[in-house]
């Protein structure tokens, strides 16, 4: 398996793994997240893909891509001055899950921000998504903070 940059090319297969992960979404939280066809356009995908602000990886073995991993490095205005790397997307294809190629997008983003000096990694899981959580739990994630909402 390597973990290489994410390309143009690769749109129909990045777009097949963000169908899986948003369709989960779509599934638990329909209150928030609408049925789409496509996650993101070809578009959209260019510009992460151009944005020098962001890591975008996939992970591949034999031509089939696996998993992928998007994450953005900023800075929060009105906060302490700090690099911070905000994990848009972790998707591993849900056929392969459990082997570890999570485990190793997480590691190689997690060294690519701190080779561009973030100096944090933020991320959100919604609270329906336990598997999500005790995979980040146990590559050492621990909460920040709680948002919560009421219905009116």
């Amino acid at each position: 398996m390597i973990i290489r940059d994410i390309n143009i090319n690769d749109y129909n297969k990045v777009d097949k793994l963000m169908q899986q992960i948003h369709g989960i979404h779509v599934v638990n939280r329909p209150d928030v997240y609408i049925d789409m066809e496509h996650p993101y356009s070809i578009s959209e995908l260019e510009k992460i893909i151009e944005d020098d602000n962001v890591i975008s990886v996939l992970a591949e073995s034999g031509g089939e891509i696996l998993g992928l991993c998007i994450v953005t490095i900023r800075n929060k205005s009105g906060m302490v001055d700090k690099k911070i790397a905000y994990m848009d997307d972790l998707c591993v294809d849900e056929s392969v899950r459990g082997r570890g190629i999570g485990k190793k997008l997480f590691s190689f983003v997690s060294n690519e921000a701190k080779k561009r000096d973030a100096e944090r990694l933020d991320l959100m899981v919604w609270s329906f998504n336990n598997r999500a959580l005790s995979f980040y739990e146990e590559l050492g994630m621990q909460t920040q903070c709680y948002i919560l909402e009421k219905e009116l």
